[in-house]
């Protein structure tokens, strides 16, 4: 079972215990994730500490992960090539050919950093090995309220949280 708790970013100070297991923590691993408000955006990134294992599996990309990831970049580019062809042989007026390979290539890139992004951050850590799921999902931000500097953490180990509700 998970537990939710709001934390002030600038007093989030763990305990220097594995987030997943609860043994003595040798490494920090960095959570990270982005929010956006109107025209702002605000990256919070917490150094969650973890045992050298946990460590090691969450930084672990597996072979399947790899792969994904690899067949992000070439589905990003095929997408990209794509659309700047069908942007170029659809261009619809007196446009010089310069122009039409430049707004081409732009759209083109676009769209392979955009394919290529929604694979990789989403697709591909579906991909990744049961012990690299658990340790990376061990903390999670789900929330922020950025004038505050507060932050929702949501943690799958409950005694780990109560271990650091009672060392505040």
């Amino acid at each position: 079972m998970s537990k939710s708790i709001d934390v002030q970013l600038s007093q989030l100070n763990f305990p220097l215990t594995c987030v997943v297991c609860l043994s003595p923590a040798s490494k920090h691993f960095g959570v990270e994730q982005i929010y956006t408000y109107g025209r702002k955006s605000y990256t919070v990134k917490v150094h969650v500490p973890m045992c050298e294992a946990h460590y090691a599996a969450a930084s672990f990309k597996g072979t399947a992960e790899k792969l994904v990831g690899s067949l992000a970049v070439i589905g990003g580019i095929l997408a990209g090539i794509v659309a700047m062809i069908i942007l170029i042989l659809r261009w619809v007026g007196d446009g010089s050919l310069i122009l039409k390979l430049f707004v081409g290539g732009i759209v083109g890139f676009g769209i392979f950093v955009l394919v290529w992004w929604i694979i990789d951050s989403f697709v591909a850590p579906r991909f990744a090995v049961r012990e690299s799921k658990e340790a990376r999902n061990a903390v999670k931000i789900t929330q922020i309220w950025p004038r505050e500097q507060f932050a929702r953490l949501k943690f799958e180990n409950e005694q780990w949280v109560e271990m650091m509700q009672k060392g505040k």
